[in-house]
């Protein structure tokens, strides 16, 4: 017994014994720690509910169970904090890391949410998760690009900086406009979705024949000695003097084939619209050893895209479908800056972010 050994340690044979988890339990006290009592938060409006659901996610924890008794109302409050949680990832879209949530009120009278949360912003893998690691955009961008034969394509997120959104967009560079690439509900993977109504297979087949035909058109067109910005020329006058735009996307857009939003409208059908155009000079210009991203946002007013390319050293900007039929008198948009877009808006932020990210020197 405690009395029957020296004062000086009777105290730590009492902690050891559970003495204290016993009177923090009887004295109905929430101590933090291994004892597993949860947090618990008095609430009288939705607002405070808010606060601490954002507070929760931006720290990648678990919300504390709400105490209601003080909300007037409290009829219908799950369906409203889970809007408040939407309300919270439109707000804020680098928490969209959490990727689903729940809200109940037990029969205790409280209310708890469950957040599920990506595993690259809590490190909670499975056991013997084998993955490829990404730690940048440009990881990201290869390992899609290398796996485009598999439907998921498991990865491991290792850079907490990385967004969801900006690795989403930086994934549309994948797939030539026949495979689309995406993260998965909870991040764990990379999705590959075949386009155009083709397999998988079919889709990976189309896309090796647009690489046969872009260096078909590099060799005949480019000549040796000729430099970044002659090279970039060149075929970008091909481009534009050879693939019409397909106008039943205007006049007839049900006619309009898949293929004319590809690099495969342009280099085998010489057919195509705005996103041909541009995929097809990226893929030329990827031939040259000329990087090259394909931008996206709109021109007077319409929906649109063209491409940014490093020649040397400096990003310029180039529109194929804007300078079409215009070799004979003078293009507009080939190698410009992007001052001299002034009918296209664009978030030049974020392109600037990924063409470094993705090319930096």
């Amino acid at each position: 017994m405690i009395s029957s050994v020296p004062e000086e340690f009777a105290s730590v044979l009492w902690w050891r014994a559970g003495g204290f988890a016993a009177a923090v339990q009887y004295l109905e006290m929430d101590w933090p720690g291994d004892d597993g009592r949860e947090q618990r938060v008095s609430v009288t409006s939705l607002s405070e509910i808010q606060d601490e659901l954002a507070q929760a996610i931006e720290a990648g924890e678990q919300p504390p169970a709400f105490d209601l008794s003080g909300v007037p109302e409290q009829e219908g409050v799950p369906l409203a904090v889970k809007n408040l949680y939407y309300r919270i990832l439109s707000n804020n879209p680098r928490y969209k890391y959490a990727y689903d949530f729940n809200a109940e009120v037990d029969p205790d009278g409280l209310l708890r949410c469950t957040v599920s949360y990506m595993p690259y912003r809590t490190g909670d893998y499975p056991d013997g998760f084998c993955s490829v690691e990404v730690d940048s955009l440009r990881s990201l961008i290869k390992v899609a690009r290398d796996g485009l034969g598999q439907e998921n394509i498991p990865i491991r997120i290792t850079n907490l900086s990385l967004t969801v959104d900006d690795m989403n967009k930086a994934l549309q560079q994948v797939g030539g406009g026949y495979l689309f690439c995406q993260l998965n509900r909870d991040g764990t993977a990379i999705t590959v979705v075949p386009q155009g109504g083709l397999t998988l297979g079919e889709a990976r087949a189309r896309l090796a024949e647009i690489d046969g035909l872009a260096e078909q058109v590099f060799l005949e067109t480019v000549a040796a000695g000729m430099s970044q910005a002659e090279q970039a020329e060149a075929l970008y006058t091909y481009l534009t003097q050879n693939v019409d735009y397909d106008f039943r996307y205007y006049s007839h857009p049900g006619e309009m084939p898949y293929e004319s939003t590809t690099a495969y409208g342009a280099l085998h059908n010489n057919l195509a619209i705005c996103g041909g155009y541009a995929q097809a000079f990226q893929t030329l210009l990827e031939k040259a050893g000329i990087p090259c991203i394909t931008v996206s946002g709109k021109a007077g007013g319409e929906n649109h895209m063209w491409n940014m390319a490093r020649i040397d050293g400096r990003w310029l900007y180039y529109d194929p479908t804007g300078d079409r039929g215009r070799a004979d008198y003078g293009f507009l948009y080939c190698g410009v800056e992007g001052e001299a877009l002034d009918r296209h808006t664009w978030d030049a932020d974020w392109f600037n972010r990924l063409s470094e990210a993705l090319f930096s020197l």
